[in-house]
């Protein structure tokens, strides 16, 4: 598909994060390898994340055409032709495509999808045999690690210098996904062991992913903190304690603060008042998902979505969803709901005087 096409289009999820960045770019490498003569271009929705800015400029340096899609002007400054093939990186569902999904949709003759996540819904793209998926959460951890796997199969026509920034900034795709090798997937030490023979930079992969946490991502932790409801609930006669929290930023760190503080999953809703939406952040603690045999996104985000619309995707212990319902308390009382059709025994609810002065 990529020696053929004339017009290439290569996107990620919104506010795209390393593995998904570091994806994009390297496949742009591969495609402009490949077919000299086809406009190759990235689509970034909203652009990326702070840990990403570093892999961004590497992308840039290598000569990648990049656009970040904030609004719906920024679409209509592309040229309105079809595009010969799409490749999506890094994507769970199409609602993280946001403002790009009806481009994407009605713009795309081939889709081309690449991803790693257990959990996916990607149905909007699976139009007639035009879409073709490559990914097993069984086997990556990372969507990074499926793409060196096609990255190696070019490098001869890649110059060694770009090809050593390839694969490093694949590496940093992986640490951070994998949360410096904290989860990892059957492939991912022997796919890194190829990664540093054929150049990656492991000290260079870790800067560049590394930054300061901004005043505001700890404001919005102990807000996380000081807002969450706590529960007890019983699952296989064993004790798990659930957190349900809320913030305007930063959910994913929010939700594993509440997990590093001693609950075993923790939900963070956020209030989308651009998508009149609920944007929804899961974590929990692999063990335990682990001993009980549980879904977390069977038994609480699928039913959400059923409830409220939209869609999610993601992994046994972390993923997410956006929900179209703008009711911060609706969705926690469903919420609340599949606690109590999971638990053999109700659920409790954590209530502590604060402190008085």
């Amino acid at each position: 598909m990529i020696q053929l096409a004339q017009r290439i289009i290569i996107t990620t999820h919104v506010n795209a994060d390393p593995d998904a960045i570091s994806s994009a770019c390297v496949m742009t490498e591969v495609a402009k390898s490949l077919n000299r003569h086809a406009k190759t271009r990235i689509l970034l929705p909203e652009g990326v994340s702070q840990e990403s800015k570093g892999i961004y400029e590497i992308c840039k340096e290598l000569g990648t055409h990049i656009t970040v899609v904030k609004k719906y002007s920024d679409l209509e400054e592309l040229e309105q032709k079809l595009n010969d093939l799409c490749i999506v990186v890094d994507v769970a569902s199409s609602e993280q495509l946001r403002l790009i999904r009806d481009y994407i949709k009605q713009s795309c003759e081939h889709i081309l999808i690449l991803d790693h996540h257990q959990y996916q819904d990607l149905k909007e793209l699976y139009t007639g045999s035009r879409a073709v998926y490559i990914g097993n959460e069984t086997h990556y951890s990372s969507t990074s690690e499926i793409v060196f796997l096609i990255l190696e199969k070019a490098l001869n026509r890649i110059s060694p210098e770009n090809s050593k920034k390839l694969v490093t900034i694949l590496l940093a795709g992986v640490l951070s996904d994998t949360k410096r090798f904290q989860r990892i997937a059957a492939n991912t030490f022997h796919i890194v062991a190829k990664m540093i023979d054929l150049g990656a930079d492991y000290q260079t992969a870790l800067r560049i992913i590394a930054v300061e946490k901004l005043p505001s991502n700890r404001i919005a932790k102990i807000k996380c903190i000081l807002r969450h409801r706590g529960f007890k609930v019983r699952i296989k006669g064993k004790d798990v304690y659930i957190a349900i929290s809320n913030v305007g930023a930063f959910e994913s760190d929010c939700a594993s603060s509440l997990v590093a503080l001693g609950y075993d999953m923790a939900f963070v809703l956020t209030e989308d008042e651009k998508l009149k939406a609920i944007r929804l952040v899961y974590r929990s603690r692999e063990d335990v998902v682990m001993q009980l045999g549980i879904d977390i996104f069977t038994e609480f985000i699928k039913k959400l979505v059923d409830e409220f619309g939209g869609g999610g995707g993601g992994h046994r212990a972390a993923g997410g969803a956006i929900l179209r319902v703008h009711d911060l308390k609706g969705v926690t009382a469903q919420l609340i709901k599949a606690m109590h059709s999971i638990s053999e025994t109700g659920i409790m609810e954590f209530a502590e005087e604060r402190i008085s002065f």
